[in-house]
């Protein structure tokens, strides 16, 4: 099955074409409103963007492939499978607070452990957690510049909401239909075990 999924050809992946197809529409107007200028200017934006970014997500995919490699799947499904309950989801939170960098570290590591077959659950709380509350950002950032009392006043406001996403994001998933599921199982290397019934 994995097999399978993995000899998928790219042109037929929905998330590469829809992105396709969302760059050539604002290709389109760029062009239609600036010409070729407006063309030019934003390529040479796009590479400077890509300068900026790359070193983070060369470092971020590499930090994912060797995760792979000191969490296996079964070490993962054990520890933040479906199965694992609770417990899961509380590591899985727990790795987003502590997590470090922006999202081109954080989805790279987010995308190892499910392919190492970490829940759906837990993957919620991982990617709450990590856009909600993060240790090195409460440390560095929330304390010296908004204070100590905004600082924890935000940080108690808003942790409820990690619980939240990991209890709703897998009940919407389950709505969505089946062939949408079993399309994001294959796309993230998703463990049999996760087969809904």
């Amino acid at each position: 099955m994995g097999e399978s999924s993995r000899k998928k050809s790219w042109w037929r992946d929905s998330t590469l074409i829809t992105m396709v197809s969302l760059l050539v529409v604002v290709s389109l107007v760029a062009f239609l409103q600036h010409g070729v200028d407006g063309l030019r200017e934003g390529g040479e934006n796009s590479v400077s963007i890509i300068r900026q970014a790359a070193p983070a997500l060369v470092l971020g995919f590499i930090l994912a492939g060797l995760l792979t490699v000191l969490f296996p799947p079964r070490v993962v499904g054990r520890w933040m499978g479906d199965e694992a309950g609770a417990k899961g989801v509380l590591i899985g939170a727990a790795a987003g607070v502590l997590s470090p960098g922006g999202p081109y570290v954080m989805y790279p590591i987010a995308a190892a452990l499910m392919h190492g077959g970490a829940g759906i659950a837990s993957i919620s709380a991982f990617s709450a957690a990590r856009n909600i509350f993060t240790a090195n950002r409460f440390l560095v950032y929330e304390l010296p510049f908004l204070g100590v009392p905004l600082a924890l006043a935000k940080t108690f406001a808003t942790l409820w909401m990690i619980g939240v996403g990991a209890l709703l994001v897998p009940v919407v998933f389950r709505l969505m239909p089946r062939s949408a599921q079993e399309a994001a199982r294959s796309r993230i290397g998703a463990s049999d075990q996760e087969e809904t019934p």
